[in-house]
């Protein structure tokens, strides 16, 4: 515990004397605070994942924590920023001081908080939930965020920030709109292409076609070897049914990722669904797909110009809206015969033979895109069990 104690002084020292001397500066007091709270942020950060590994805080707390974190840096960015005051060497000293004694006690009351498991102890027994706080402080501080930008749309890691903390609020249409900020003005960086395509996915209800491949492939374009556009490119390839390109670009990028991490257990569990074989005790292979016929209503059809796209598509109840298998047909081909199985799912690990009943839907689109557009037209049949092959989908709705 000595130990432990000496290397939390030696941190907290190390910090001062990185944080002190900008005080004694007469210029640039709004790069010094944002980078005071950057610097706190990184090494407050450092501190937690060192009390994980050390298995002084367990993930659920150290979770938390980082969101507090994470809160109070976009509260700082989110801040307008102030005409600097004349300078005034004793407040210079005044806040040396404040941050002298602040900083220990701020990271004494975080280890209290994350490193002590009586803290869980202390939530369990009925304390107020910080989590739930910071998730509705969250929104109010991303909206401020979002206004200040309106202000100064040329701050870049503004924009970043910003779209980043959509997509933890699971605001995935924002998210999109706020990354084409960012690369517009910094249009060649390939891991911003690359989180533009993810988020182009999520908000596509994990359709990576059309502009999301764009986006992958002009990340690739600048960087062949950047990892997360591998993977992407790996997963677009499986969702059109190459799987060759898919194993390719699956391989490629796990050669690059750090061994034994998440994402390399996630490339191997793909990969591996791949390369299994077909299950020898399946019954019959007609129950582990859904087919029937799709069609427009009579009255509805002249609406429809020719070259637009039909998806038919299963979603699992239990999964919420993301689907588990997608089919497109071009409109001029209705009516049409279909038929949804594990080659058309949209991730290796979510296949449709692992859900039954399921909900299957009709949406034709003239633009094309895979997220529902105002006009569209749609239909469903629910409670569908796998192996029927007698399924009715007909186009009769108008998405409002």
């Amino acid at each position: 515990m000595t130990a432990l104690w000496l290397a939390v002084v030696a941190l907290i020292a190390g910090v001062l004397a990185l944080l002190l001397p900008p005080l004694f500066r007469s210029s640039g007091s709004a790069e010094i605070r944002q980078a005071l709270a950057r610097r706190v942020y990184a090494d407050q950060l450092a501190q937690l994942e060192r009390d994980l590994d050390a298995q002084a805080a367990n993930p659920g707390d150290r979770a938390q924590a980082i969101e507090e974190l994470q809160r109070q840096l976009l509260e700082e960015a989110a801040q307008p920023e102030a005409a600097a005051p004349p300078a005034r060497p004793w407040m210079a000293w005044g806040i040396a001081l404040g941050l002298s004694v602040a900083l220990p006690a701020a990271a004494l009351l975080l280890y209290q908080q994350v490193g002590d498991p009586r803290a869980a102890a202390a939530l369990a027994a009925g304390t107020a939930s910080p989590h739930e706080r910071a998730g509705q402080d969250m929104e109010q501080v991303v909206a401020r965020l979002a206004v200040r930008l309106q202000a100064q749309p040329a701050d870049i890691e503004g924009w970043i920030m910003l779209a980043r903390s959509y997509e933890v609020l699971q605001r995935y249409d924002d998210a999109v709109l706020a990354y084409r900020k960012a690369i517009e003005l910094a249009p060649d960086q390939p891991q911003l292409l690359a989180d533009y395509a993810d988020a182009l996915g999520s908000a596509r209800q994990g359709d990576l076609g059309g502009p999301a491949q764009e986006a992958i492939d002009a990340a690739l374009a600048v960087d062949p070897k950047h990892p997360k556009a591998l993977a992407l490119a790996g997963m677009a390839a499986y969702q059109r049914g190459d799987t060759a390109q898919a194993r390719a670009r699956w391989q490629a990028a796990r050669e690059l990722l750090p061994p034994d991490s998440e994402a390399q257990r996630s490339i191997d569990a793909s990969l591996a669904h791949l390369d299994a074989p077909p299950p020898a005790s399946s019954p019959a292979p007609a129950l582990a797909r859904i087919g029937g016929t799709v069609s427009i209503a009579p009255e509805l059809r002249a609406r429809v110009p020719p070259q637009a796209t039909v998806f038919v598509l299963a979603r699992a109840p239990s999964e919420g809206r993301m689907p588990v298998a997608v089919l497109r047909i071009a409109a001029r081909d209705l009516p049409a015969r279909f038929v949804l199985d594990d080659s058309l799912a949209m991730t290796p690990e979510r296949p449709l033979s692992r859900f039954s009943p399921l909900t299957v839907e009709v949406r034709v689109s003239a633009s094309g895109q895979a997220a529902p557009q105002p006009g569209d037209l749609y239909g469903a049949v629910r409670d569908v069990a796998l192996g029927r092959d007698d399924v009715a989908l007909l186009a009769d709705e108008q998405v409002k």
